[in-house]
């Protein structure tokens, strides 16, 4: 996501709990203290995906976008995030994203959508996003 960001122009600081040869090197984000920009984007790991939403909005981040499975709203437990931290945009996807770049072969079968908060702003909306061409 990064490099792809960076490709149309943006200033970019990144991050990877893994080397991946983009960016700064390997951080966990989870025991960053300071903000190294004001919008943070990121396909967290599902296991910690409620820590890093609770930590990037909680270290006063102007926007957060999270690439989450389709199915991250639907879990009882995270009712009491939603109702604290109501995302601005809910925005699933209309195709599942190749994440292995074809190396196993096959189709991909997560399928996935974005929420992004916005500082200041409370309301939900939901917008299907269409396939880039």
């Amino acid at each position: 996501m990064a490099k792809v960001i960076a490709e149309y122009g943006h200033h970019v600081v990144s991050t990877d709990i893994r080397e991946t040869g983009f960016g700064s090197g390997s951080r966990d984000f989870l025991l960053e203290d300071k903000l190294l920009a004001p919008v943070i984007i990121t396909n967290p790991p599902f296991q910690e995906s409620e820590a890093f939403i609770r930590h990037a909005i909680g270290m006063g981040a102007e926007v957060v976008a999270m690439l989450l499975k389709s199915q991250y709203w639907h879990a009882a437990k995270r009712a009491k995030l939603f109702a604290e931290h109501p995302p601005t945009w809910v925005l699933p996807l209309t195709w599942r994203p190749d994440f292995l770049f074809r190396e196993k072969g096959g189709a991909p079968t997560m399928e996935v959508l974005w929420t992004v908060w916005v500082c200041g702003e409370t309301d939900t909306r939901y917008r299907v996003l269409a396939k880039p061409v």
